[in-house]
């Protein structure tokens, strides 16, 4: 199960939302109440429906979160990075985990149990405050995505993912983004079908919208990519409130971009 030498354990915490609220005794005792995990890449963390006794903290590595039905067909909700948490609100409904996790990339994590938390929450207002937020911006965003899958195009879906990674435009207006993910795990990500999203990733170059060579996706114009992403949904209405009907192609407006 590994060993807390590892990391700084008490310092790792001290460093994040929400257990930076804490003072020093009680991170003390947070800290060591906690456990630390080492996962393999491909191994389980946890099943769904799995009782939830703890909040797991990523301190390195890459999470998959994930529905899985009985017939093998999986949708990831979300990959938790190095400092994310994982079954806040599990733990505070007292519920089962509604997902699966599985490690991306070989990963630590740090597990600290449900008694511990309480007696943080407790003591300290605040940090059961500072953890209600965490929840809600998770909330927020998983909205976000249920907005994107339910009213954008999977061309829309793609350009909008990649927009959002862009780190910086260069002075030409283009950007290039790294693709840190496999695309069959975005393709997850964007509700699409990893055929749907190699064929949809085709069209987009062909349209010269984006340059894909490798893991490594060029958008040669940052502007013509956010015009097209204005200029309407392919699903009736997109974030900004606008219109728009389904008998406008999106190939169409595309190529109008």
């Amino acid at each position: 199960m590994g060993s807390k030498d590892l990391i700084d354990v008490q310092a790792f915490l001290g460093g994040i939302e929400p257990y930076s609220v804490l003072d020093a005794p009680s991170l003390s005792h947070l800290a060591a109440a906690a456990r630390m995990l080492r996962v393999k890449r491909g191994q389980s963390l946890f099943e769904q429906g799995q009782p939830c006794a703890g909040v797991h903290v990523v301190a390195a590595g890459q999470i998959k979160l994930a529905f899985s039905s009985p017939h093998g067909a999986e949708k990831i909700v979300a990959i938790a990075p190095a400092r994310e948490t994982i079954g806040e609100t599990s733990l505070l409904l007292s519920q089962h985990y509604p997902f699966r996790a599985e490690a991306l990339r070989d990963s630590q994590l740090l597990f600290l149990p449900k008694l511990a938390l309480s007696e943080c929450q407790q003591a300290h207002p605040d940090f059961l405050y500072h953890q209600m937020q965490g929840i809600a911006r998770k909330l927020h965003t998983l909205l976000e995505d249920v907005e994107s899958s339910s009213l954008l195009s999977g061309a829309e879906r793609i350009l909008d993912f990649l927009v959002q990674a862009v780190d910086g435009i260069d002075a030409d207006g283009s950007a290039t983004v790294e693709l840190s993910l496999p695309k069959t795990i975005i393709a997850s990500r964007l509700s699409l079908t990893q055929e749907h999203f190699s064929r949809l990733l085709r069209q987009l170059s062909e349209s010269g919208m984006i340059v894909v060579s490798g893991r490594s996706v060029t958008i040669p114009d940052v502007d013509r990519v956010s015009r097209y992403l204005d200029s309407g949904a392919g699903h009736g209405q997109c974030r900004g409130g606008r219109s728009g009907g389904r008998g406008r192609a999106d190939w169409e407006r595309l190529a109008a971009a």
